[in-house]
């Protein structure tokens, strides 16, 4: 029962962002907010990883303004994927491409492996784009 709630609530605020980006012009940066706060795109497509993720969404792990710092198992913590994080305290800084990496590959900006936690995000090239610039460009 709490997993059906769970889903339908998933499911009707989806649509409602589809509702928003609409509405605003703007779907492929809705997409990337529902991807990263829900796991799931616009049309409710559950998003897959290479191995099952420890949990659902990025905002699960990363917090839903993205500020990280949720320890993970294996003494992993979150990282901090607002903007200003990923410009000035990561060397290299992040661009959207390398975002994308790190989403599909779990490879930081410096080329170097994340931590196993993160998982492996598999998803169209459109979807990886969108929430890789959903995070580049609307976490502050």
């Amino acid at each position: 029962m709490v997993i059906r709630t769970t889903l339908l609530l998933a499911g009707a605020f989806v649509a409602s962002l589809a509702a928003v980006a609409g509405a605003a012009g703007n779907s492929s940066l809705a997409n990337g907010k529902a991807i990263f706060l829900t796991g799931r795109d616009l049309h409710g497509k559950q998003m897959r990883a290479a191995r099952p993720p420890l949990r659902p969404s990025c905002a699960a792990c990363h917090r839903v303004n993205g500020a990280g710092g949720i320890h993970l198992p294996g003494d992993a913590v979150s990282a901090d994927l607002r903007h200003a994080a990923l410009v000035t305290q990561m060397k290299p800084p992040y661009t959207v491409a390398l975002l994308e990496r790190a989403i599909s590959k779990g490879i930081d900006s410096d080329g170097k492996p994340l931590n196993r936690v993160m998982p492996h995000w598999q998803m169209s090239r459109s979807d990886l784009h969108d929430v890789a610039e959903y995070v580049f460009t609307a976490l502050k």
